[in-house]
């Protein structure tokens, strides 16, 4: 009995603490590098001069609420906002899982519950502008043109093609592979969504218990919660010492002041007393 009889189990295998002190750890590591990335980025783009193609052209330049314009807004929303939200509050919730501060882990369930909604909204404006608009907006081609995680399903010659997309029209995207991107990205990003949905119920769960303990009635009123804590070889022999011993009783016991001579005793055989006999020719 241990961390996961005080604070239940995720996954049904491991400690729920321990699950969100792991989650935690890794997502704060990742969101760090993506952070340390934008810099180096920007500190190469800021010092090295280039000519960059403009990314619009006439009057596409001055398309907002269009298909056009509105084709990297969850990628410009969701990337920014999530890996600097994450880089504050992951390492709250490593804190408030390490140290038991059932308040820090509120505030962190209530970050990953917001964190939740957020895709679950991002996933449902890239469906519906991928049938509204006919094209793949870039958060959805992010996941076939990534670099590192996930891995990519296309080969090396159709990312770099698709790379040098202004825009992803489904038909021109189609033109130079048949992979079917919309599967991909609703598998990968439902699976992912799920995931985070999970994490934020396991925060919750174990907010109340630090809180409340397994009863509601406090961290330390909670069935056998600190049995690891009692040596019980230790009561079991406390508890023998204090046992009487029957036949000792009894031979401390104060003899019968009524003590009959003759007639029965002992275990019910009669007693005599000693009588002298003489024989003939014998003297004694």
């Amino acid at each position: 009995m241990g961390e996961s009889h005080a604070y239940g189990a995720s996954l049904c295998c491991f400690s729920r603490r321990h699950f969100i002190l792991t989650v935690c750890l890794v997502m704060t590591l990742v969101y760090a590098v993506r952070v340390l990335r934008w810099i180096l980025l920007a500190s190469l783009y800021f010092d090295t001069p280039r000519d960059h193609p403009n990314s619009c052209v006439g009057q596409q330049c001055f398309e907002v609420f269009s298909c056009y314009g509105m084709k990297d807004t969850t990628a410009h929303v969701i990337e920014p906002l999530f890996s600097l939200s994450g880089l504050l509050l992951f390492p709250l919730g490593f804190h408030a899982a390490m140290h038991g501060g059932d308040l820090d882990m509120k505030r962190f369930s209530l970050f990953m519950l917001a964190t939740s909604l957020l895709r679950c909204g991002a996933l449902v404006f890239d469906v519906t502008f991928f049938y509204t608009c006919n094209m793949y907006d870039s958060n959805m081609m992010s996941l076939v043109l990534s670099r590192f995680l996930p891995p990519s399903p296309l080969r090396l010659g159709v990312q770099e093609t698709l790379a040098g997309f202004d825009s992803f029209p489904k038909e021109a995207v189609g033109a130079v592979t048949s992979f079917n991107i919309l599967a991909w990205y609703l598998v990968l990003m439902g699976l992912w969504t799920a995931f985070f949905i999970y994490v934020t119920m396991e925060a919750f769960t174990l907010s109340s218990l630090m809180q409340h303990g397994l009863l509601g009635l406090g961290v330390h009123f909670g069935l056998d919660q600190w049995d690891e804590e009692l040596n019980r070889a230790a009561i079991r022999r406390k508890a023998q010492s204090g046992v009487s011993s029957k036949f000792m009783d009894d031979a401390v016991l104060p003899l019968s002041q009524h003590v009959h001579v003759g007639g029965l005793s002992g275990y019910g055989a009669p007693s005599y007393a000693p009588r002298n006999y003489a024989y003939a020719g014998y003297d004694k």
